[in-house]
Protein backbone atom coordinates (compact mmCIF):
# COMPACT_ATOMS: atom_id res chain seq x y z
CA UNK A 1 0.00 0.00 0.00
CA UNK A 2 1.51 3.59 -1.33
CA UNK A 3 -0.19 5.54 1.15
CA UNK A 4 1.15 5.56 4.75
CA UNK A 5 -1.98 7.70 6.15
CA UNK A 6 -4.13 5.35 4.80
CA UNK A 7 -1.99 1.99 5.68
CA UNK A 8 -1.90 3.70 9.42
CA UNK A 9 -6.04 4.41 9.63
CA UNK A 10 -6.45 0.44 8.35
CA UNK A 11 -3.94 -0.89 10.71
CA UNK A 12 -5.71 1.58 13.74
CA UNK A 13 -9.06 -0.41 12.26
CA UNK A 14 -7.73 -3.73 12.50
CA UNK A 15 -6.47 -2.82 15.80
CA UNK A 16 -9.63 -1.44 17.11
CA UNK A 17 -11.35 -4.59 15.99
CA UNK A 18 -9.30 -7.34 17.37
CA UNK A 19 -9.44 -5.18 20.63
CA UNK A 20 -13.28 -5.17 20.54
CA UNK A 21 -13.41 -9.27 20.40
CA UNK A 22 -11.02 -9.83 22.40
CA UNK A 23 -12.32 -7.62 25.05
CA UNK A 24 -15.85 -9.31 24.52
CA UNK A 25 -13.95 -12.62 25.51
CA UNK A 26 -17.22 -13.55 24.03
CA UNK A 27 -19.09 -14.36 20.87
CA UNK A 28 -22.65 -13.37 21.83
CA UNK A 29 -25.03 -14.07 19.10
CA UNK A 30 -27.80 -10.75 18.72
CA UNK A 31 -24.82 -8.62 18.73
CA UNK A 32 -22.57 -7.12 15.81
CA UNK A 33 -19.45 -4.98 15.69
CA UNK A 34 -18.90 -2.18 13.01
CA UNK A 35 -16.17 0.17 12.20
CA UNK A 36 -16.24 3.51 10.56
CA UNK A 37 -13.08 5.31 10.04
CA UNK A 38 -12.35 8.49 7.88
CA UNK A 39 -9.23 9.30 6.58
CA UNK A 40 -8.53 12.13 4.18
CA UNK A 41 -10.97 10.90 1.15
CA UNK A 42 -10.66 7.47 2.16
CA UNK A 43 -13.46 6.03 3.74
CA UNK A 44 -13.48 2.40 5.68
CA UNK A 45 -16.03 0.46 6.47
CA UNK A 46 -15.81 -2.89 8.19
CA UNK A 47 -18.88 -5.33 10.08
CA UNK A 48 -18.47 -8.15 12.06
CA UNK A 49 -21.32 -10.36 13.00
CA UNK A 50 -21.90 -13.59 14.24
CA UNK A 51 -22.71 -16.20 11.40
CA UNK A 52 -25.85 -17.09 13.34
CA UNK A 53 -27.50 -14.14 13.18
CA UNK A 54 -26.46 -13.57 9.40
CA UNK A 55 -27.41 -17.16 7.76
CA UNK A 56 -29.19 -18.89 10.63
CA UNK A 57 -26.79 -21.65 11.63
CA UNK A 58 -22.68 -22.07 12.06
CA UNK A 59 -22.89 -25.77 10.73
CA UNK A 60 -21.22 -26.29 6.81
CA UNK A 61 -24.17 -26.81 4.41
CA UNK A 62 -25.01 -29.86 4.27
CA UNK A 63 -25.56 -29.95 0.34
CA UNK A 64 -26.25 -27.84 -2.98
CA UNK A 65 -29.27 -26.64 -1.87
CA UNK A 66 -28.01 -25.42 1.44
CA UNK A 67 -25.21 -23.55 0.08
CA UNK A 68 -27.37 -21.60 -2.36
CA UNK A 69 -29.54 -20.62 0.75
CA UNK A 70 -26.15 -19.49 2.75
CA UNK A 71 -24.98 -17.41 -0.29
CA UNK A 72 -28.15 -15.62 -0.80
CA UNK A 73 -28.22 -15.20 3.41
CA UNK A 74 -24.24 -13.41 3.11
CA UNK A 75 -25.34 -11.24 0.14
CA UNK A 76 -28.15 -10.13 2.07
CA UNK A 77 -25.17 -8.07 4.00
CA UNK A 78 -25.10 -5.00 1.41
CA UNK A 79 -22.70 -2.55 0.61
CA UNK A 80 -22.87 0.90 3.11
CA UNK A 81 -24.39 3.82 1.79
CA UNK A 82 -22.29 7.17 2.73
CA UNK A 83 -23.69 10.94 3.04
CA UNK A 84 -24.72 11.06 -0.89
CA UNK A 85 -23.86 14.73 -1.04
CA UNK A 86 -20.11 13.30 -0.04
CA UNK A 87 -19.87 11.51 -3.35
CA UNK A 88 -18.14 8.25 -1.96
CA UNK A 89 -17.48 5.75 -4.72
CA UNK A 90 -16.58 1.85 -3.72
CA UNK A 91 -13.18 1.41 -4.49
CA UNK A 92 -12.73 -1.74 -2.98
CA UNK A 93 -14.70 -4.79 -0.66
CA UNK A 94 -13.73 -7.65 1.15
CA UNK A 95 -16.72 -10.24 1.14
CA UNK A 96 -16.58 -13.77 2.72
CA UNK A 97 -17.96 -16.38 0.61
CA UNK A 98 -19.82 -19.66 1.80
CA UNK A 99 -16.28 -21.76 1.18
CA UNK A 100 -14.27 -19.02 3.32
CA UNK A 101 -16.61 -19.28 6.30
CA UNK A 102 -16.16 -22.89 5.82
CA UNK A 103 -12.89 -24.11 4.95
CA UNK A 104 -12.86 -28.20 4.97
CA UNK A 105 -16.42 -28.23 6.42
CA UNK A 106 -15.54 -26.97 9.71
CA UNK A 107 -16.09 -23.00 10.48
CA UNK A 108 -13.45 -20.81 11.00
CA UNK A 109 -12.94 -19.20 14.33
CA UNK A 110 -12.37 -15.62 14.57
CA UNK A 111 -8.36 -16.25 14.19
CA UNK A 112 -8.87 -17.79 10.95
CA UNK A 113 -7.96 -20.98 12.41
CA UNK A 114 -10.58 -23.91 12.00
CA UNK A 115 -12.16 -24.79 15.43
CA UNK A 116 -14.76 -27.18 16.29
CA UNK A 117 -15.51 -25.21 19.18
CA UNK A 118 -15.86 -21.76 18.78
CA UNK A 119 -18.29 -20.05 16.62
CA UNK A 120 -17.76 -17.99 12.80
CA UNK A 121 -18.59 -14.53 12.09
CA UNK A 122 -19.00 -13.06 8.72
CA UNK A 123 -16.31 -9.92 8.34
CA UNK A 124 -16.94 -7.87 5.10
CA UNK A 125 -15.03 -4.73 4.62
CA UNK A 126 -15.87 -2.05 1.97
CA UNK A 127 -13.39 1.35 1.40
CA UNK A 128 -14.50 4.09 -0.74
CA UNK A 129 -13.03 7.23 -1.79
CA UNK A 130 -15.22 10.46 -1.22
CA UNK A 131 -14.88 13.68 -3.10
CA UNK A 132 -16.14 15.63 -0.48
CA UNK A 133 -15.15 13.73 2.63
CA UNK A 134 -16.03 16.60 5.08
CA UNK A 135 -19.51 16.27 3.56
CA UNK A 136 -20.02 12.70 5.71
CA UNK A 137 -21.99 12.84 8.46
CA UNK A 138 -23.49 9.68 8.15
CA UNK A 139 -23.34 5.88 6.72
CA UNK A 140 -25.93 4.43 6.47
CA UNK A 141 -26.00 0.00 6.81
CA UNK A 142 -28.90 -0.65 4.92
CA UNK A 143 -29.18 -4.32 5.30
CA UNK A 144 -29.58 -4.03 8.92
CA UNK A 145 -32.82 -3.59 7.89
CA UNK A 146 -33.34 -7.38 7.42
CA UNK A 147 -31.72 -8.54 10.31
CA UNK A 148 -34.05 -6.66 13.02
CA UNK A 149 -32.60 -8.76 16.13
CA UNK A 150 -29.23 -7.64 15.56
CA UNK A 151 -27.76 -4.51 17.22
CA UNK A 152 -24.24 -3.06 16.35
CA UNK A 153 -21.70 -1.95 18.25
CA UNK A 154 -19.83 1.04 16.36
CA UNK A 155 -16.34 2.49 16.19
CA UNK A 156 -15.84 5.63 14.29
CA UNK A 157 -12.67 7.04 13.25
CA UNK A 158 -13.12 10.19 12.26
CA UNK A 159 -10.68 13.84 11.53
CA UNK A 160 -12.43 15.31 14.65
CA UNK A 161 -11.95 12.23 17.14
CA UNK A 162 -12.96 8.92 18.22
CA UNK A 163 -16.21 7.82 19.80
CA UNK A 164 -18.69 4.63 19.90
CA UNK A 165 -22.49 4.05 19.62
CA UNK A 166 -24.69 0.86 19.57
CA UNK A 167 -27.00 0.92 16.84
CA UNK A 168 -30.32 -0.55 18.18
CA UNK A 169 -32.09 -3.57 16.68
CA UNK A 170 -33.97 -2.00 13.29
CA UNK A 171 -31.17 0.66 13.08
CA UNK A 172 -29.39 1.22 10.47
CA UNK A 173 -27.96 4.42 10.27
CA UNK A 174 -24.73 5.62 11.84
CA UNK A 175 -24.88 9.49 12.28
CA UNK A 176 -22.30 11.78 13.52
CA UNK A 177 -21.37 15.62 13.58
Amino acid sequence: MKNPALRSGLCALSLLLSVLVNAAGVHQHGLAEAAVVLEGKTLTVRFQAPLMDIIGTEQPPADAAERVRYAKALARVTQPEPSMSAHCELEQSTRHDVDALFSHGKAQGHDGHDHHSEHADVENEWTFVCQNPNKIKDVTLPFLATFPSLSTDVILLLPTGQSSLRLAPGENRIEWE
